[in-house]
């Protein structure tokens, strides 16, 4: 993918990077939260200028999230513009949002800002979206997901309006069926991995999931639908194209390149080493971000995450990266 779609304009800087402007959301979906967290950990307008101004001439790729809800932001609208004004012209901004803010304004205004939308999609039917979702409504997530799709109805499918979903225990045997709601919503997108915590709701690595998956990878490819990120690692088994195969046919390659591409900043200026978190590296908000970048801890973790002996934990069953305990 490098390769094809270009690197780091600088190597003293990531080409991606998550600023989590806000860990508040306003749902309490069970693998996330235990309850409703509106507590005002939002990153400061002054501190989130102040890392756009640093990295925008850099960066190719911005993530207004990581933990929290983006839309519930009072000031939203005037980041949106204030990184789009700084920002390279080949450098993306996106969103994910759980779907319930997406009013017919804040669409309109998505739209001509050019920014990419994923919206948390759990389930086909209302019990079980509500049921993963606390707080949130099957139907209203729908409706908006509907007038998202119509309004980005022109844009390119990989920038086109699209869902993410979690594979847990309560969602892992109707994943096809999620992704034909979504197609029918006017949705041309989809991307799904596997949740890892809690263990309670992880889901059961068995036959079935694999054959889920390889049958909504088949819908997926004959509704013509970007399928845009995806598991390549279920247990024993890895995808090979249109199917699990064996891990006994490979040689697998577990290592990890994110904390050389990628950065993941908190609201309150900690910097992670990726979207997972992984391991915390210094904080920003009395430093310069390319001095955290740049620093001997950094280097240090960067090295960490690919030695089995030394690695972060979350690291060590990382499944992005071909990785299980």
């Amino acid at each position: 993918m490098h390769a094809c779609l270009g690197g780091q304009v600088a190597m003293d800087f990531p080409e991606k990077i998550y600023l989590d402007i806000t860990q508040d959301c306003n749902l309490s979906c069970r693998m996330c939260r235990d309850g409703l967290e509106v507590t005002g950990k939002t990153m400061s307008f002054d501190l989130y200028c102040r890392l756009v101004d640093e990295t925008a001439p850099y960066v190719k790729s911005y993530s207004l999230f990581n933990w929290g809800e983006p839309l519930m932001v009072k000031d939203f609208r005037e980041r949106v513009l204030y990184i789009n004004e700084k920002k390279r012209h080949d450098c993306v901004v996106d969103i994910s949002t759980n779907g319930m803010l997406l009013s017919g304004e804040m669409i309109e205004f998505l739209r001509k800002q050019d920014i990419v939308v994923t919206v948390s999609f759990d389930a086909a039917d209302q019990a079980t979206f509500e049921g993963i979702r606390g707080g949130s409504s099957f139907r209203r997530v729908c409706d908006n997901l509907g007038e998202l799709s119509k309004g980005f109805s022109h844009v390119p499918m990989n920038r086109a309006p699209g869902i993410y979903t979690t594979v847990q225990k309560g969602n892992q045997r109707q994943l096809t069926e999620i992704a034909k709601l979504a197609s029918s919503l006017g949705a041309r997108r989809m991307g799904f991995g596997l949740l890892t915590a809690p263990r309670a709701f992880c889901p059961t690595l068995d036959p079935l999931l694999l054959a889920e998956i390889e049958n909504l990878a088949a819908y997926l490819d004959a509704e013509a639908m970007l399928n845009d990120l995806y598991p390549t690692r279920v247990g024993d088994y890895l995808w090979w194209g249109s199917q699990f195969i064996h891990e006994d046919s490979f040689l697998v390659d577990d290592t990890c390149n994110a904390p050389l591409v990628s950065a993941s900043i908190a609201y309150n200026g900690d910097v992670f080493l990726c979207c997972n978190v992984g391991a915390q590296a210094g904080n920003v908000a009395a430093k310069s971000f390319r001095e955290v970048w740049l620093s001997e801890e950094y280097n240090e973790l960067r090295q960490a995450v690919n030695d089995r002996n030394s690695m972060p934990g979350p690291c060590k069953v990382c499944a992005w990266f071909n990785r299980r305990s």
